[in-house]
């Protein structure tokens, strides 16, 4: 699946998720975000070739869950440094947390860091 392709169906993912929708704040130039029927958020930068970038609250995944996909952490008390994405924190659930970065590199990546944050969707 081509860089190309893999943007494609994660954005089929998230924009046909039951529990997800694009957040109140709207999509950003170099982030898109969007939120779970539970609140929590789910960014998605789609700039890169190799991986596609997921971001998430570490506080709403079991990273244990997810430990073979290549992530990294991002303390809040160092985001001066670390510098996230900024273009997340026009959603208001991604200020003032720690986050993780899912550098997915294929559909079922994708849909497993989805699943985790927003559920199955199948309403269970």
């Amino acid at each position: 699946m081509t860089g190309a392709d893999l943007r494609a169906a994660i954005l089929a993912l998230l924009d046909s998720h039951p529990s997800v929708s694009v957040s109140p704040a709207g999509h950003a130039k170099h982030a898109m975000r969007y939120v779970t029927a539970q609140g929590a958020p789910i960014g998605f930068e789609p700039r890169t070739v190799r991986f596609q970038n997921l971001w998430a609250r570490a506080d709403a995944v079991r990273k244990h869950r997810l430990a073979d996909i290549d992530s990294r952490h991002y303390a809040h008390a160092d985001f001066h440094v670390s510098k996230p994405n900024h273009d997340l924190f026009g959603e208001p659930s991604f200020k003032d947390t720690d986050l993780v970065c899912f550098k997915v590199k294929d559909l079922w990546q994708a849909a497993r860091v989805i699943a985790e944050v927003a559920g199955s969707g199948s309403g269970s």
